[in-house]
């Protein structure tokens, strides 16, 4: 099962500490609007508001919903967490082998990771790459990693779901979000994934994955 291909590729490389702000992933700050809530499209792009300075997510990849409660397999396997870092001004700190690039707005529109093969089964780099359009406030396309996805957002900056379609024909996805746990600032801390995935000339096949966020802030 493939998390949604917007945030994927990221967050799978932002695992442990990050080594310092890639100087091309800076975007400007956007002062706290009318409600007193401090935004950025970075913290947008992660489904955060406020001053966040880490969130750590857990995924379950096994999980089994049922009348009043979720149980969840935490074999270590089944399991993935991965960390974010964000400056006080809202810039996701960019690990040392990632680039970022972005449009006049200062939104993230290219992410690019350039670690070294450590198996060294080809020279250069890994270049897994994404591509991004941001169509509306609520709206994004991404490219890349052989898939083509449009993600919606609500107004609270919460993915609604997602529609991922195969370059090749393969695997289609759907996912839909239940958020079910928010923190004291309104940022979601527990959140249900349903998934719909169905291969050519076959049945589509329903699963479960669960998210746990922990955020800090400044």
């Amino acid at each position: 099962m493939r998390h949604p291909v917007l945030l994927s590729a990221m967050l799978l490389c932002m695992l442990a500490a990050c080594s310092g702000h890639n100087p091309e992933s800076s975007a400007p700050a956007q002062a706290p609007g009318e409600d007193g809530v401090f935004e950025s499209s970075d913290l947008s792009l992660f489904e955060l508001r406020h001053r966040v300075k880490r969130v750590t997510k857990t995924t379950y990849w096994r999980t089994t919903p049922g009348p009043d409660s979720v149980a969840v397999d935490t074999t270590a396997s089944l399991v993935t967490v991965t960390v974010a870092y964000f400056d006080s001004l809202g810039n996701y700190v960019a690990r040392r082998d990632e680039r970022l690039r972005r449009d006049e707005y200062g939104r993230i529109v290219r992410w690019e990771d350039r670690r070294p093969n450590l198996n060294r089964q080809h020279g250069g780099f890994l270049k897994d790459t994404l591509s991004y359009e941001h169509v509306s406030p609520n709206v994004v396309k991404s490219t890349g990693m052989a898939d083509f996805a449009v993600t919606v957002y609500d107004d609270d900056r919460r993915i609604v779901g997602q529609y991922t379609d195969p370059e090749i024909d393969g695997e289609h996805t759907a996912v839909f979000n239940l958020y079910r746990q928010d923190d004291l600032h309104g940022n979601w801390t527990e959140r249900l994934s349903v998934w719909t995935t169905q291969q050519p000339g076959s049945r589509p096949h329903i699963s479960y994955t669960l998210d746990r966020r922990e955020i800090v802030y400044y």
